[in-house]
Parts: structure tokens; C-alpha cells; sequence
């Protein structure tokens, strides 16, 4: 795949999540079609009998039979039923990036009775939506008038992206509103059959239309809804992705030509097409270099073991080589001009390179060991389920350097700065990779972390006054995932901002808590746990009733809602990755107060050992202090994806759980 195509995929890729995303004006025709007495009449909806709204059709035609561009109609017909249909389809976005054009822009509003307002060129402007990591996402905007329960909401326009084609490209086949007609009208390049993959359907197949179009068609289609915890919505959503065959130059000089011819009709051609285009980056970083083989005997010459000598490496790259992706300091222009780098030699001689140099660095450093090193392509299941039958290489990307240590494949990933050796970031663990060599690749299953790898240690010490307010200190310490994810999320914010992100965090769940004396450590440390500890001070902490008080000791469960709150479920339980939890709470008594009733919830685990949760209550009575300590683990055997069949057995754990996390218990006043 080429550079500029792999940019026009991204275009496509976003412009398509934005459109999921909002609600969008729709299809270009001279003149608005004509609306049926029926559509002007109807009452309720007839996908969805609890729509807010429903569009009664959804079209987009797309031609790509010219050299120079990509251009799509859109056309879209809504009806809205209620207030909250009214609310939402008040106001409209049309998302589009550099190299996408938006024309012929139409938009009308049409009442029951027939009579029909346009809205204006003057009401239609351009804005900003979106801005972040070197992507700059626009939109024509405006608000529809007069919109009320009853009426047509119906939209036009055109889309023109300049260079492209239709190749790659995502078609949703499920909205987020229902719909009675879904079209894709379809004209190839080729003027052949369209080829494309069905993901999560199979009912619906591109059929011959008129003019050299295709079209795909499904009815009555019921609006996509999300749900806690389910898989990424490309692993659930129907969806089409238009493919062909592909020609691309790898090598040329004057007396040959490279190339490859990547096949989606054939997963092993294709994906050994993609390695051979990747195998020049293994290549490069392969490459002998004198300097960086003496670097890596000097760093590791204290070590005995391959695994301790590839964690020097790791640590080498992470801590000694400044990672450019990951400095705060430098803004997205900057870090565009810096000096592009022609070897390996000079990121280790600067000791300055990008998160993909610092992995390559290190690949370097592995191989003049003589380990054997590849560079490893994954997918990623924050987005979707990849397997190597989906022949599309959008679907990976270059995660880490594959080092073989024995018989098995070992995975490092120092560019990330602030992940533990030994693990991959979430999305990237238990996916399916593939391994590109010089001459070679091969699939292996990256490794999942378990549940000890992934724990959150938290510990109170705190004094309950008699009014029934809680006040102390807090410490809470996170490593592998859980902790990476603060660190990815806070490092390039400000000390006030991280605070002002915990407190914001504290009081979702506690909003008269009253939070002082932050202190937050280890954020930009690699080889650091991140922790932090505050004072807090939260009024009506427990209820008093009369001489009683009704205390819930598990404060880092306090105010956290059950984790499933709906009867039923239509889609698969997922969950990230493994985790485990321990808290250590200790509440001295308020003075004349005693225990009345301090039962404890006790244990509670699942046959398979998936899951369990152990709480100990206790007492001492000398110091008038109530001792807390909770141990909780998920995910055990690795264990993530649950079938939406088994959504009751699995809801009433997570109710037990959480009926254990919120026990009370009494106090007395003597």
C-alpha cells in the first residue's frame, strides 16, 4: 500500500467514525424527491416502535469510476416522533478533512401538512470540530428551524476527495438511528464486480444496477445501541470493506524491478505481499553497525541470562534515549521539523529519537547480540477482533520487536515510554501478530498478561467524626495496565490539571468530598509505579439515625454503581484485560462509639476461578479502630469474552460483588 493511499484510507477511516458518530445531511439530487402522504402522516415509527426518530431512507452513492477522485452522494430522510428526536436533530454537522470537499449542501424541513422551509446558504458555516495529533477535522454546520415532533428532516450533499479511491474504504450498514431503507450505490473503478468482505452479516450482497452501479440494500434496520462492557463496535456492527488487487513498487534500478501484487482472495499471498513490503524497514534495522553492537556488550556485560539481557536493553532504550514521541515539551509543529533520521547509529549517538526508533534501536541492539529479530505487526482489539483471514493490512500496525529466546517468541516495546518490560500495551496482548523478518514472516498470538501483572493497591487511614464525617489520608499505587493507562492519560497535562483531573475523579463518585494535599509521583517514570496520595474530607460520609451511624468501610467502592444495570443484553461481555485490586481501609471510631453489628461479607468466587473477592472485617477494640481489607481479582485464566448467554450468571456475580463492596456496618453510641 502506498504512503498517500494509506493517508486516504485514514481520511476515509475518520470521516466515517465522525458520521457514525453525529448526526449527518445526506444525497445529492436537482430536486427533492417526492414524500408520500403516508411519510407525512405517520404517527409512530415502524422499525423501532420506541424511536425518538427514524429515517425512513439512507443513501450513499459512491463513484470511483474517475482517474483523479472519489465522489459521493448523500441523501438521508428522517422522521421525527418525539421531543428528544427533536432535540437531537436540531442541529447537524458534516464532518471533512483536508482533501474532502463538501458541495451542494441542501437541507429542508417538512411539515405534516406538506408545506416545506429550506434552509438558507447564508445559515450553513464552517468550524472547527476536532483537532489533536496532527489530525484537523472541520465541518459545515447548522441548526434546522422550526423542528418539531411530526415533521421531515431531509438532507443533501456531495462529497469530493481529491486522489482517491474507493479501495479500503468501510461501509456501515447499521446506524445509530433505525432505518427503514439502508442503500449503497456503488460504481468500481474496474466497472467489475465489486470485491469486498462482509464483517458481522451476511444477509446483504451487491447486486447489478443501472448506469454501472452496484447496489447493497438491507431494510428495517434497527438502530445500533451500545452496551457496558461489550466488544469494539466493528466486532458487532455490520459492515462492508470494499477491497481489489494491488500492484506496488518495492525496488527499482537500472537493471530490475520489485514488486508485489497484494490478493485479498488469498490471506497467504496477501500477507506475504504486505511482509515483503515491510521487509526493508527489518532490513534497516537489522543492519550490522559497529557502534551499536559495542553499546549493546558495554550495557549488558553485567548480565547472564538472555531475558536479563534484553531487560538492560529495554531499559537502556527507555530510560537513556529521549523519546520524542512521548516529550511533553515539544509541540506537534516541532516535533514535525526535527531532523529525520537515516540510521540507527544516530538515534544511539543523540540519544534522541520517535517512540518507533527507540523500539528499532533496541531491535538493533537485540540482533548484534545474535538474537533473532523481527518487527511485529498486531492488531488491535480496542478496535476490532483481528484474524489473519481479514486481508487488509489497515488492520495492523508495527507494535514491537519480536526477539526469539529459545523456542519462544518474546515481545518488547520500549517506544512506549512508560510500559513495563515484559508486557504489550492491552490492546495489543492476545491478538494475532505477524512476525516480518528479512526474508520471512510467520503468526504467532502475543501473550495476555495475568491478574498480577494489572493490580491497584489502595489504603486508607481515616477518623470518623460523630456527625458521621470521614476524614484521612489516601495512597493508591498502580501497575501494568491500569497504570499505564493514568500515565498515557495525564503525562502531558499540567501538575494543576493532573490534580484537577483526581479531584474530578474523586468527587464522581463522592461529590461532597472535599480533597487537599495532592500529591501525584512516578507520572513520567517508566520503571515506576504510579502513585498518589491526598486528603479528604467527605461530610455524611455515614448516615446517623438517631444513636446509630451506618458506616460502609469500603471507601474505594463507595458511591460506584453495579457494574450491569439491565435485565438483558444483546451483545457479548468484554473486558479489557485481567486486573486485581487489594485495599488495606483502617476507621478509628468516633469517642462513646461501639460496633452494634459487624458482619462481614466474607468470600465469594466463581467454579472457574475467573473471578473471586475476599473482604475481611475487623475490630480493634483498644484503639476503637475498625480494620478493611479487600482482595478482588478478574480474569483469571485469561478469561475476557463472555457470551451474551451467560450475561445472567455473570450480571448476578458482578450484583454479589457489588452488594459485598457497599455492606454497612452499624454503630452504636453507648
Amino acid at each position: 500500500m502506498s504512503l498517500n493511499f494509506k493517508k486516504r484510507f485514514i481520511a476515509l477511516s475518520l470521516l466515517a467514525l465522525v458520521l457514525v458518530c453525529s448526526p449527518s445531511a445526506f444525497a445529492q439530487d436537482k430536486n427533492w424527491r417526492e414524500i408520500s402522504p403516508a411519510e407525512l402522516q405517520a404517527k409512530t415509527p415502524r422499525v423501532e416502535p420506541d424511536a425518538d426518530a427514524e429515517a425512513i431512507f439512507w443513501e450513499v452513492r459512491i463513484d470511483d469510476s474517475a482517474d483523479s477522485e472519489l465522489a459521493m452522494k448523500h441523501y438521508v430522510r428522517v422522521k421525527i416522533f418525539t421531543e428528544r428526536g427533536r432535540e437531537k436533530y436540531s442541529k447537524f454537522d458534516i464532518p471533512f478533512m483536508r482533501g474532502i470537499k463538501i458541495k451542494d449542501i441542501a437541507a429542508r424541513i417538512v411539515k405534516s401538512d406538506g408545506t416545506a422551509v429550506e434552509i438558507g446558504k447564508q445559515d450553513i458555516f464552517e468550524r472547527e470540530i476536532i483537532k489533536a495529533n496532527k489530525v484537523k477535522i472541520k465541518a459545515k454546520s447548522f441548526a434546522v428551524p422550526n423542528i418539531e415532533p411530526g415533521v421531515i428532516v431531509e438532507y443533501r450533499y456531495r462529497e469530493v476527495i481529491e486522489d482517491a479511491g474507493a479501495r479500503g474504504m468501510s461501509l456501515t450498514f447499521q446506524r445509530d438511528i433505525p432505518v427503514q431503507t439502508l442503500s449503497y450505490y456503488y460504481k468500481p473503478y474496474s466497472k467489475r464486480e465489486p470485491n469486498y468482505q462482509s464483517y458481522n452479516f451476511t444477509d446483504t450482497k451487491f447486486i447489478k444496477d443501472e448506469k454501472g452501479f452496484y447496489l447493497a440494500q438491507r431494510t428495517n434496520v434497527p438502530s445500533f445501541k451500545e452496551e457496558p462492557r461489550m466488544p469494539p463496535s466493528d466486532t458487532v456492527r455490520p459492515w462492508m470493506l470494499l477491497q481489489g488487487a494491488s500492484l506496488n513498487l518495492i525496488d527499482a534500478s537500472a537493471f530490475s524491478i520489485s514488486y508485489t501484487i497484494k490478493d485479498p482472495s488469498s490471506p497467504t499471498r496477501y500477507w506475504g505481499a504486505v511482509s515483503a513490503e515491510n521487509a526493508a524497514l527489518v532490513k534497516f534495522m537489522n543492519k550490522s553497525d559497529k557502534e551499536i553492537k559495542k553499546a549493546a556488550a558495554d550495557i549488558t556485560a553485567s548480565a547472564s541470562t538472555p531475558e536479563e539481557k534484553l531487560l538492560k536493553l529495554y531499559e537502556f532504550c527507555q530510560t537513556q534515549i529521549r523519546n520524542t514521541s512521548f516529550d511533553a515539551s515539544l509541540t506537534d509543529e516541532e516535533r514535525a521539523k526535527l531532523p529525520k533520521i537515516k540510521s540507527l547509529d544516530e538515534v544511539l549517538k543523540n540519544k534522541s529519537g520517535s517512540a518507533q526508533f527507540v523500539d528499532m534501536l533496541f531491535g538493533a541492539m537485540a540482533n548484534s547480540l545474535g538474537f533473532e529479530t523481527k518487527i511485529a505487526f498486531t492488531g488491535n482489539r480496542n478496535k476490532m477482533f483481528f484474524d489473519p483471514n481479514m486481508t487488509n493490512d489497515a488492520f495492523i500496525h508495527p507494535a514491537a520487536i519480536a526477539v526469539k529466546v529459545g523456542e519462544d517468541w518474546k515481545f518488547y516495546k520500549p517506544g512506549m515510554k512508560f510500559l513495563t518490560a515484559g508486557m504489550l500495551v492491552w490492546y495489543e496482548e492476545d491478538v494475532w501478530a505477524m512476525l516480518v523478518g528479512e526474508k520471512n514472516y510467520n503468526w504467532v498470538r502475543t501473550p495476555l498478561s495475568g491478574t498480577d501483572k494489572t493490580v491497584a493497591k489502595r489504603t486508607g487511614r481515616f477518623k470518623l467524626l460523630e456527625d458521621g464525617t470521614l476524614e484521612g489520608t489516601v495512597e493508591v499505587e498502580y501497575v501494568g495496565q491500569v497504570g499505564l493507562d493514568y500515565k498515557m492519560n495525564n503525562f502531558d497535562e499540567s501538575v494543576t490539571q493532573r490534580e484537577e483531573n483526581l479531584k474530578n475523579e474523586i468527587k464522581a463518585r463522592m461529590s461532597t468530598a472535599e480533597v487537599s494535599e495532592i500529591q501525584i509521583e512516578n507520572i513520567v517514570e517508566p520503571q515506576k509505579p504510579l502513585s498518589y496520595r491526598f486528603k479528604v474530607r467527605v461530610p455524611n460520609y455515614a448516615q446517623k439515625t438517631g444513636k446509630r451511624l451506618f458506616l460502609q468501610p469500603g471507601f474505594f467502592e463507595y458511591g460506584e454503581g453495579a457494574m450491569f444495570s439491565t435485565a438483558t443484553r444483546k451483545y457479548d461481555v468484554y473486558f479489557n484485560y485481567p486486573w486485581a485490586e487489594t485495599d488495606d481501609v483502617e476507621i478509628e471510631l468516633p469517642k462513646g462509639f461501639s460496633l452494634d453489628n459487624a458482619d462481614a461479607p466474607g468470600s465469594l468466587t466463581d467454579p472457574q476461578k475467573i473471578s473471586s473477592l475476599n473482604i475481611k472485617i475487623g475490630v480493634d477494640k483498644a484503639a476503637n479502630v475498625i480494620t478493611y481489607q479487600r482482595k478482588f481479582h478478574f480474569g483469571g485464566g485469561g478469561n475476557l469474552l463472555f457470551p451474551s448467554a451467560s450475561y445472567q450468571a455473570l450480571k448476578g456475580l458482578f450484583d454479589a460483588f457489588h452488594k459485598a463492596d457497599t455492606h454497612t456496618i452499624t454503630l452504636k453510641q453507648n
